[in-house]
């Protein structure tokens, strides 16, 4: 896999720093527009086999298609004794053939290639991810993964940063998925 970043990260307000304290809303939108490749974009549980090391995400395809939009808005809402997480998440899809759309809504395990996104820290956690399968009879797939994420917190200045990355997933087994993008929600499952 070839991967090439280009990032622009813009701070609004810079040197804000997080109070423990204080409630936080992250929102984040991810475009992700792949050239001959299928991308799903899926929310479950993250888990990795201990014995071959591979991830697997037990959760549920919410949409597919060339062309994948994921939305977030993780609140993280803190009080004096308590912290309370909750998330959204959307997703859309567009130039997905039948099959493609066929996929959404199926709850299942899928095995993903971890590609160049690191999923160690994610393991044992809801997350949502994007990953790309190139088509049957194509060599590789080019995949542009645009990101924003804006960080609001109660008592201080939004800080938001972009950033643009393109890889180029070589063909590999039928019904492979490679992991392009991958966000955490709140809560943890099981890890294996």
């Amino acid at each position: 896999m070839r991967l090439t970043i280009y990032s622009a990260v813009v701070l609004l307000a810079a040197g804000t720093t997080l109070s423990a304290a204080q409630d936080t809303t992250v929102k984040s939108r991810t475009d992700i527009k792949a050239d001959e490749a299928q991308v799903v974009s899926m929310t479950g549980c993250l888990r990795q086999d201990v014995s071959t090391g591979t991830y697997m995400l037990v959760g549920t395809v919410n949409a597919a298609g060339e062309n994948v939009r994921n939305e977030a808005k993780v609140k993280i809402d803190r009080d004096k004794n308590d912290t309370t997480v909750t998330a959204e998440t959307r997703a859309k899809a567009d130039n997905g053939d039948k099959g493609d759309k066929a996929a959404a809504g199926l709850a299942s395990t899928y095995v993903l290639s971890p590609g160049n996104v690191n999923l160690t820290s994610y393991v044992g956690k809801q997350v949502q991810l994007a990953a790309a399968a190139v088509k049957p009879g194509h060599e590789d797939a080019d995949v542009t993964i645009t990101d924003k994420t804006t960080v609001d917190p109660e008592h201080g200045h939004d800080r938001t940063e972009r950033s643009k990355t393109k890889v180029e997933i070589e063909r590999g087994p039928l019904g492979q998925y490679t992991v392009v993008s991958v966000k955490a929600l709140s809560g943890t499952c099981a890890a294996h």
